[in-house]
């Protein structure tokens, strides 16, 4: 009995929810946002949501989910640029260009929204006194839905590279049993199978001539 780790292994984007994270130095905001949202549904899921009151607890909380859609995040909290950093941490660092951030600032002097746009990976730039309760709902139906587009488009890539790969291996393979080994690999790698799905090999077969033919 033989187990396909490698090619079975694809983790979930998001398990029901739609995990948004906050990042804020300012309590009242937390608790603004999640009333705000508490009833939010789109495609049929939920917010989950995240809370970071620095820019080192956003850091933490980025590590241990990597399927966070959305981040809300301040510019100036323990410093005067450390939104900037964490946006620069999450696409270049952890490489991670799925996420969509939204800054949201209270003190858009301190980073002018022309040069942060340009300057930074960033998928929208509010001012806090500008996000009403209608618009934050717009803003994160508008972002959560990119991020869904995304995702699958991510998944369709990911689907046709296995494709490839699959096609690749299976003619490089020289023995029967070797051709066959891959062939299931590759099946459960293509069908997206668990780790716990298994396959068995036969290691021969016998043949008995009868009248009307063979019994194998």
């Amino acid at each position: 009995m033989m187990f396909a780790e490698e090619a079975c292994k694809d983790q979930p984007v998001t398990q029901g929810l739609w995990k948004v994270l906050i990042v804020d130095d300012e309590e009242e905001v937390h608790h603004v946002t999640k009333l705000v949202l508490s009833d939010f549904i789109f495609n049929s899921r939920k917010i989950e949501f995240l809370s970071a009151y620095s820019e080192a607890e956003a850091r933490n909380l980025l590590n241990r989910h990597n399927d966070i859609a959305v981040v809300l995040l301040d510019v100036v909290m323990e410093r005067d640029d450390s939104g900037l950093k964490l946006v620069r941490y999450i696409r270049e660092e952890l490489k991670n260009h799925l996420v969509r951030i939204i800054l949201r600032t209270g003190q858009p002097g301190r980073a002018p929204e022309s040069n942060v746009i340009l300057e930074y990976d960033i998928n929208d730039y509010k001012e806090k006194t500008e996000l009403t309760a209608q618009k934050l709902f717009t803003t994160m139906v508008a972002t959560i839905r990119s991020y869904r587009d995304i995702v699958t488009i991510d998944k369709s890539r990911k689907g046709l590279e296995k494709i490839i790969k699959a096609s690749s291996r299976i003619f490089e393979i020289q023995s029967l049993k070797r051709f066959a080994s891959g062939v299931l690999e590759q099946l459960c790698s293509l069908l997206n199978m668990e780790n716990d799905a298994v396959y068995s090999t036969i290691g021969g077969v016998t043949a008995a001539r009868e009248d009307d033919g063979f019994t194998i």
